[in-house]
């Protein structure tokens, strides 16, 4: 169901883009120092969010998912180094 769902919602977005980029179809032109191009206003906007979704992506990994899977792997070493610890104790101790 889930699949469906994602499968519905992307072909949403994909209509909503297509129809987004038809009613800007007027040429802008753009700049870029050493070079102008003259491309679609729906194309660029459509462009600039793709490339800002992507660098937001990217910070959010590299700021965030990077240093909890880090720590998520000291803990699961300290949690092995304690239960080995724990068993070496409970096994060199002497009943009463």
């Amino acid at each position: 169901m889930a699949r469906w769902l994602t499968l519905i919602v992307a072909l949403a977005m994909v209509v909503l883009g297509v129809i987004f980029s038809a009613l800007n179809a007027n040429a802008v032109p753009l700049n870029l120092y050493f070079f102008q191009l003259d491309l679609p206003a729906g194309v660029l906007v459509l462009t600039a969010l793709f490339f800002g979704c992507g660098l937001g992506g990217l910070f959010l990994y590299f700021g965030v998912i990077v240093p909890l899977r880090m720590r998520i792997r000291a803990q699961q070493r300290d949690l092995v180094a304690r239960q080995k610890a724990a068993s070496s104790a409970a096994s060199t101790s002497v009943p009463a």
